[in-house]
């Protein structure tokens, strides 16, 4: 091969990780546009067949081109690919491919979820993380948003789709040796293109033409679109309109975006207006080639000397296919009127999420429950290698529910622990929801399976650092049937109206194993109704209080038997009424004591027995009367004592003795 070759003075020239004149750049092809990656076609030669890849790949090459009298032009790039494609006598023939720095993005899959951030800390933040270097020249503020997901997408293709709907484009600057991406949103970016600001239309004769000159030149003006509409839902707020419309001053048909995510709506008009621009850059194309390799994506450059004088104007150059081979350079470029508002078009979807996946709920340190006043849980997801399983681990996430309206419904509030499953509103991985709860080897079901595979539970679980909870659980064996309620604690049941219990067959049982039972009738009545036999077993005291009256009636017999003292106090009157006999036996004394009178009557006869002594005694008067005769009967002896003794009959009195008769006084008188 051929030895001692160095780059001369042409048009065309190669700095490289190689030694100078181990690379020979004989030819560039490719391009470069707004909002895209451009891709340059090396072709050159080396003395040597033996140059190693690994020293070029993934390294940092540029390209200058420049003429005599003319601004450099610098190219530079990372080598995505290096070929040896042959050789002649003299030389071994390579070629190589030169991307940008953030080509690499491309080469980045991954899951990953950012929160509170804004579209444009997004996309800086990835940028960063691959050291790219940027230039930030946007004009707007962007607000911080909930969520947003790198779901299953290279890092190009995540950070294209945030630009593209947010209106955000990219073009890159050379110098130093280096390449810049510049970020922009608004057409003050667009500078004036340095070594071209001002070219001239000179068709092309065959000879020769100059560098500042535009050979052909073409106006494309397509039909536009007219308005574009822009709505979404926000379940904190159901009833506020979401949309926003755009609607140009020509053109035809409605595009209509459901879901781009804004607060309001004039947030959906702004995004409107996005849209219709980026339709708008295509209802006006200027196509042409030139010789003025300075030309560079997102640079401004004015036309003069055509002879359409409306062409004579500021024009933004979009893409630049360029050509450059030996002293020979030619590029063909796409260019909009500087007056138009330039918003990048959308190629870059959201990805769609088919089907559902799982996720573990998550939460504080500490915490069995974590949720706002939606019902809301924080989720990590398996595929989330940021997440620390905690409460930063997502944003709230809503959780279906069987019911739901205002104020009734049903809730469950999935724990911090529990494995649930997670579906997708309209497949947006931004919107997800649960939509249900699964077992695992961690969480068991609450019964051993397949063993009660009859039963159906809802068991919840006391928290915190609870051993059990409440429980419903339904057995549907056969012949076995059952419904077991549980509560932990306190049971509370609540009827507005009627309360029916219908027993068919079978007892019922209440078992307070420890506390009290409370009968609380407010208004209204009770009526217990016993067909067979009725039992009440008392082991402590029984206090029974009426505040009106209490009636028992009893239609057979009644029996009351008492082991130890029975007291009964009365403030009226008491009355104890018999069709038939009624009798008192007393074991050992029987007293009964009247504050004022005591009456005792009886139709025919009143007999008082006693088996050893009867007293009779007032605290001033006896009296002791009889309708016809009054006996006084006694076995030995009768005495009556007291300070005088009358005895008296209105008619006859007899006083006689069987044996012996004795009178005696300090003073006796017969008369």
């Amino acid at each position: 091969m051929r030895t001692g070759y160095e780059q001369n003075a042409g048009l065309l020239s190669i700095s490289s990780p190689f030694n100078d004149g181990d690379l020979l750049l004989d030819a560039l092809e490719g391009s470069e546009g707004l909002s895209e990656l451009f891709c340059f076609q090396l072709h050159m030669r080396s003395p040597s067949t033996s140059l190693d890849p690994k020293k070029i790949i993934g390294e940092t090459v540029t390209v200058n081109m420049q003429v005599p009298g003319g601004e450099l032009r610098e190219i530079t790039g990372l080598v995505s690919r290096f070929i040896q494609s042959g050789f002649d006598r003299d030389f071994a023939v390579y070629q190589a491919e030169l991307v940008p720095q953030c080509w690499i993005l491309k080469l980045s899959r991954d899951r990953k979820i950012y929160q509170n951030k804004s579209v444009s800390d997004v996309i800086i933040s990835v940028l960063s993380d691959f050291e790219i270097t940027i230039k930030n020249q946007l004009a707007t503020t962007y607000e911080p948003v909930d969520y947003i997901v790198q779901y299953d997408e290279t890092a190009f293709d995540f950070i294209t789709r945030l630009m593209q709907l947010s209106g955000i484009f990219y073009f890159f600057s050379f110098s130093g040796g280096d390449h810049t991406m510049v970020l922009a949103d608004d057409s003050s970016a667009f500078e004036t293109c340095s070594g071209a600001a001002t070219v001239r239309f000179f068709p092309e004769t065959g000879q020769s033409n100059p560098l500042d000159t535009v050979v052909a030149f073409s106006l494309e003006s397509a039909v536009q679109l007219k308005t574009v509409t822009s709505n979404d839902y926000d379940f904190t707020t159901p009833s506020t309109s979401l949309e926003g419309t755009d609607e140009g001053t020509t053109g035809f048909g409605e595009v209509y975006e459901f879901g781009a995510g804004q607060a309001d709506s004039a947030g959906a008009a702004a995004i409107a207006k996005l849209r219709n621009n980026a339709a708008a850059v295509g209802a006006k194309v200027l196509r042409g080639d030139s010789f003025a390799y300075p030309f560079v994506p997102g640079t401004k450059f004015t036309m003069t000397e055509h002879f359409v004088e409306a062409l004579n104007a500021e024009f933004v150059l979009k893409r630049v296919q360029h050509i450059a081979r030996d002293d020979h350079y030619s590029n063909s470029f796409e260019s909009f009127p500087s007056t138009v508002v330039y918003s990048p078009s959308i190629n870059a979807l959201k990805p769609k999420v088919s089907g559902c996946e799982s996720a573990l709920v998550v939460g504080p340190s500490g915490e069995e429950i974590w949720t706002d006043e939606y019902g809301r849980i924080k989720l990590q997801f398996p595929w989330d290698r940021d997440g620390l399983k905690d409460e930063n681990s997502s944003p709230w996430v809503r959780v279906s529910q069987s019911m739901a309206g205002s104020g009734f419904g049903s809730i469950f509030i999935p724990r911090i622990g529990q494995e649930v499953i997670v579906t997708y509103l309209q497949g947006d991985p931004e919107r997800p929801i649960v939509t249900g709860c699964v077992y695992n080897g961690e969480n068991a079901a609450p019964m051993q399976l397949p063993a009660n595979q009859t039963q159906t539970i809802i068991r919840t679980w006391s928290s915190k650092e609870g051993t059990a909870g409440n429980e419903l659980r339904f057995e549907d064996k056969k012949d076995a049937e059952d419904l077991y309620l549980h509560a932990q604690k306190d049971m509370t049941v609540e009827v507005e109206n009627d309360l029916k219990t219908t027993l068919m067959k079978g007892t019922e049982t209440h078992i307070i194993q420890e506390g009290d039972r409370s009968l609380d009738i407010q208004k209204g009545s009770e009526i217990h109704k016993v067909q067979a036999t009725r039992q009440v077993e008392v082991v402590g005291d029984e206090n029974h209080t009426n505040s009106a009256d209490f009636t028992h009636e009893v239609t057979g017999d009644y029996a009351l038997v008492i082991n130890g003292a029975l007291t009964i106090t009365v403030t009226g009157s008491i009355t104890v009424k018999s069709d038939a006999d009624i009798d008192q036996t007393a074991g050992t004394a029987l007293s009964l004591t009247a504050g004022t009178a005591f009456t005792n009557t009886a139709g025919t006869a009143l007999t008082s027995k006693a088996g050893t002594e009867l007293v009779a005694e007032a605290g001033t008067n006896l009296t002791n009367k009889a309708g016809m005769k009054l006996l006084s009967d006694a076995g030995m002896q009768i005495d009556q004592t007291a300070a005088i003794i009358n005895s008296k009959a209105s008619a006859t009195q007899t006083v006689e003795a069987g044996a012996l008769l004795t009178l005696k006084g300090a003073l006796a008188k017969v008369n």
